[in-house]
Formats: C-alpha cells, sequence, structure tokens
C-alpha cells in the first residue's frame, strides 16, 4: 500500500488533496451522496475522485454495504493521518485568509433558523450594497459549525463559547415568552397570569446545542399540567405549530412579532433570556473582509437590541 504522504509528495496535481477531503468526508458520513453534498460537488465526481484515489494508494478504502460506506482496514489505518493532514492545511488555509486585507471574496456565515433567516438576511442585503465584492454563504444550521474546522468563517450563537482559539462578541440579550395564535385563544380565552395556563395544550422545541428546555422547566416550576400536541426539533415546524392553533410554545419576542396572527400569552412576561454571540477564529482577526461582516452585523445588533430583548407590542 503507497503511503498517503508519498501519494501527496508524488503528485503535482493540487486535486489530490481534495480526493483526500473526499475520503474523509465519506468517513465522517458514511455515504457517497451525503459526502458529495457536504463538499458541494456531484456523486459521479466524489466517486471518481475515490476510485483514482483508490488506484493512486493501491487498496479499497471502504467496505460497501448497500449505501453504507464503512472504512475498510486499509482505510482505518489512514484514517488519523488524513485527519492530521486535514486540520494542517485548514490552519495554513485560516492563518493565511486571516492576513487577507481585500474587501471581496466568500464569508461563511452559521446561523440558526430564526436568527438567520429572518433578521439576517436583510442585514446582509444592506451588507451587499456596502460592499458588493463580498460573496456570502450563509447556512441555517441547528449545529454549531466548527471553526476550528473552517466550517464556517462567523457563528452566531446562543450561550458563549469557552473554546480558547475562538474570539466572541456579546451581541444582543434574546428574550423569549409565551405564544398563542389568535384563534387559539379565541377558544381558551384571555390567559393573563400564570394559573390560567393550567391543562393547555403545549408545543414543544428544540432550544439549543446544551439541550435545555426552558419551557417544561417554566411548567414544572408552576406546577403546570397540560397536554404536549407536538415537540420538534425543528424552529420553523415550531412556529408554524403555533400560527396553526395547536397549542402555546416558547419563541423568541422579536421572531414572534414579525406574526400579527400570535399574541403574547401574559403579555409583558419575559420566561427566559439568552445572550447572541458573534464568534470567529483568532487567526482570521485580520482578515479585512470577514472583520468588515462582523463589524456589519454587530452594528445592527446594537440597533435592534431592545426589539429583541422585548419585541413589540402584539
Amino acid at each position: 500500500m503507497t503511503s498517503i504522504y508519498t501519494f501527496m509528495k508524488k503528485s503535482h496535481d493540487s486535486a489530490q488533496w481534495g480526493d483526500i477531503r473526499i475520503f474523509l468526508a465519506i468517513a465522517e458520513s458514511g455515504n457517497l451522496v451525503a459526502a458529495a453534498e457536504k463538499l458541494g460537488i456531484s456523486q459521479p465526481t466524489a466517486g471518481r475522485r475515490l476510485a483514482a484515489l483508490e488506484s493512486a494508494l493501491g487498496v479499497s478504502l471502504f467496505a460497501r454495504t448497500g449505501r453504507r460506506m464503512l472504512p475498510s482496514d486499509a482505510g482505518r489505518a489512514i484514517l488519523e493521518s488524513a485527519r492530521l493532514m486535514q486540520r494542517e492545511v485548514t490552519t495554513i488555509e485560516r492563518v493565511a485568509d486571516g492576513q487577507a486585507s481585500g474587501l471581496s471574496g466568500t464569508v461563511t456565515i452559521s446561523a440558526s433558523e430564526g436568527t438567520g433567516s429572518k433578521w439576517l438576511v436583510p442585514i446582509l442585503a444592506d451588507l451587499h450594497r456596502e460592499y458588493p465584492e463580498i460573496a456570502i454563504e450563509l447556512r441555517i444550521e441547528a449545529r454549531n459549525a466548527d471553526l476550528v474546522q473552517r466550517e464556517a468563517d462567523i457563528a452566531l450563537r446562543m450561550g458563549r463559547p469557552t473554546q480558547g482559539d475562538l474570539i466572541t462578541r456579546k451581541l444582543v440579550t434574546i428574550g423569549f415568552g409565551l405564544y398563542a395564535s389568535r384563534d387559539y385563544l379565541a377558544k381558551t380565552g384571555e390567559l393573563l397570569k400564570t394559573e390560567d395556563l393550567e391543562s393547555q395544550e403545549w408545543i414543544v422545541g428544540r432550544f439549543n446545542e446544551r439541550g435545555s428546555d426552558p419551557l417544561r422547566d417554566f411548567l414544572a416550576v408552576h406546577n403546570l399540567g397540560g397536554h404536549f400536541t407536538i415537540t420538534t426539533n425543528s424552529p420553523a415546524a415550531q412556529l408554524e405549530s403555533v400560527r396553526q392553533g395547536l397549542g402555546i410554545s416558547l419563541l423568541s419576542h422579536r421572531w414572534a412579532s414579525n406574526y400579527q396572527e400570535l399574541k403574547a400569552v401574559i403579555p409583558g412576561m419575559t420566561v427566559f433570556s439568552e445572550d447572541l454571540w458573534l464568534v470567529t477564529h483568532e487567526d482570521l482577526r485580520h482578515s479585512a473582509r470577514i472583520r468588515a461582516v462582523a463589524d456589519h452585523i454587530a452594528a445592527h445588533a446594537r440597533d435592534a437590541a431592545s426589539s429583541f430583548a422585548y419585541g413589540r407590542e402584539l
């Protein structure tokens, strides 16, 4: 079996590192389709590149069972070396990019569904007018992107990260309250105090990576019963369930204020608050385009701080 390092040394084709990246993506995802999607290439391209890598190394790197692909003995033997190469290449790219002085190129932002789709997109439209040569790749995802592995240049996260090589900037404090549709409240009557919430219908959403559940905590503290109609890991599905009158849920004041069919339950009450942080890797602190995007987002967040904390009158 040809050493992976010998393979890279002998090759004068810069695409060979891309072949290693495909190998790693398949090893981590378990199938060719998911790996190709992660890397932004077609499945046939990923398959051809893997075949070229296996041919060059003289071994089969995966055992195939249906669509499932698991590393073979040879694949497992080079896996850690490939991961080490990935870390080293990512570090080199990140450090080099951190010195870039131009206001052009791509900036990747990772954000959650509500923050990214409802609040951030209008800000990015304004950013485009100011910096037309900066292209944004916006990833709406529930998971925390790995900034060390350069899955994103900027991340908007609930709760402050503690990793030492990340730079954090507090943007705003987000307030969360109880909301229901006007149709739901037409059936139950106005819910103006905690005692009115006994025996209501509830919608539980996925809150953050830590798995905390402030709605269930609230119900437990106040000894409130009721029926859980829907539990979902999708913030969009959670919001839509409230809009459809399926129950009461905990939503951010700002997100809920975008929908006239929603109304606060116990108006003026904030059940829970969480800080929103802008996060970048310290190696990127001197990148002009990344700094420009980060500063632009932070400035808009300062202007909108009150609406994040309290929403608007519904």
